[in-house]
């Protein structure tokens, strides 16, 4: 496909109305998933006077708050949706595929299929990732245009088109090719694999570091960083188990644009994060006043929304060393576009991609590689 059917594919999707939410109606609604979300959502309902009449989840047994959970299938599914009870899909996670769901809906019957954004926008206040109103998550004809043409190939320029679509359509069939074992080193796009100095910016339990390893990146220096202890230990063990035999130091802190202490929500999971609710204190760095001269040739943010506070605490170091970066632009709705402006000024010939690389709009990475990596 050339540039200009995407071209004219993505002007088709931002001139087109965005969907508006129906409202649920007086009568009894089903909720597809049974874990968070669909706990959350069952809370939502209730407060907002609905009546749930089941809970559909393939593992989950038993009851929510006296609400059943039922097998897809199950006979009595089957007549809630005869009955035209709305089901509204409470499943959000980079690991569920969508379509499958809204399949096995309509083969027990069900009519009207909420999906989470359409719900998130009816029942619950407050962003959730990238989930919000429909004209917080969608950029300008401008900004989506310039972001559309700094793109450097056909895959970024039409994994952008799907989410911008998914946003205004909420089509469940969107951004359903990832690819998470090329996430951080994807095919296609000329990161750094050799003499690699990685500033890792949401370490986490070390699993991007064993997956880089795993493709076969050779590491001169690593510098890795997670605020969340437990997490922290396990980063830890990862490491030593790695034998690197490296510059390795591990700091137990987040990346920020200065030093300062925050609150943060410490789950011992990949999703903790500063938040003014958190239940711990933690410490923040900026990567030009903690490591002046470690030079990074390769920087990953993953950091649960305060990318941009980390860049602009490393510009000095990105004008220095000019890194490739593999950024998460998925954490707040504007983080799309605003974030690839970001990274626009702090290194302006650098050539961009896109990819997705989990279900239901996660893990959406821009790369930005330097001219002199994108021409080696």
């Amino acid at each position: 496909m050339t540039p200009e059917p995407l071209q004219k594919q993505l002007e088709e999707v931002l001139a087109g109305p965005p969907r508006d939410p129906e409202p649920f109606g007086s009568g009894p609604v089903v909720i597809y998933g049974a874990g968070g979300r669909g706990r959350e959502m069952l809370a939502a309902m209730r407060e907002s006077g609905h009546t749930v009449a089941a809970c559909i989840d393939r593992q989950a047994t038993g009851e929510i708050d006296g609400v059943p959970i039922l097998a897809p299938g199950d006979a009595r599914v089957r007549a809630l949706a005869s009955d035209g009870c709305p089901v509204v899909v409470a499943v959000f996670n980079p690991a569920a595929d969508p379509l499958p769901i809204w399949e096995t809906l309509r083969a027990d019957g069900f009519r009207r299929i909420v999906g989470t954004l359409e719900a998130r926008q009816l029942m619950l206040a407050g962003d959730v990732y990238w989930l919000s109103s429909t004209a917080a998550m969608t950029p300008s004809v401008q900004d989506a245009a310039w972001l559309f043409d700094k793109l450097a190939d056909e895959p970024s320029r039409q994994a952008l088109i799907d989410a911008i679509a998914l946003r205004r359509t909420w089509n469940p069939a969107l951004l359903r090719d990832p690819a998470p074992s090329e996430q951080y080193l994807p095919s296609g796009i000329p990161m750094p694999r050799k003499r690699v100095r990685f500033l890792d910016g949401g370490a986490f339990d070390g699993d991007t570091l064993l997956q880089l390893v795993e493709q076969g990146i050779e590491f001169e220096a690593i510098a890795a960083f997670e605020p969340d202890l437990r997490n922290y230990a396990a980063l830890r063990c990862r490491i030593a188990s790695l034998e690197l035999r490296k510059d390795v130091t591990v700091w137990p802190c987040g990346l920020d644009s200065t030093a300062r202490q925050v609150l943060f929500q410490a789950q011992g999971l990949a999703s903790s994060g500063i938040s003014a609710t958190g239940d711990v204190v933690i410490q923040t760095v900026a990567i030009d006043e903690a490591l002046p001269g470690f030079r990074p040739t390769y920087v990953k943010l993953d950091i649960e929304g305060a990318e941009a506070s980390a860049l602009r605490g490393m510009t000095r170091a990105i004008a220095a060393a000019r890194p490739a970066l593999a950024v998460c632009v998925y954490h707040k709705p504007a983080d799309l576009w605003e974030l690839p402006r970001l990274i626009d000024h702090l290194l302006p010939d650098a050539k961009f991609f896109l990819r997705a690389h989990a279900y239901n709009g996660f893990d959406v990475v821009l790369y930005a590689v330097p001219q002199e990596m994108g021409d080696g």
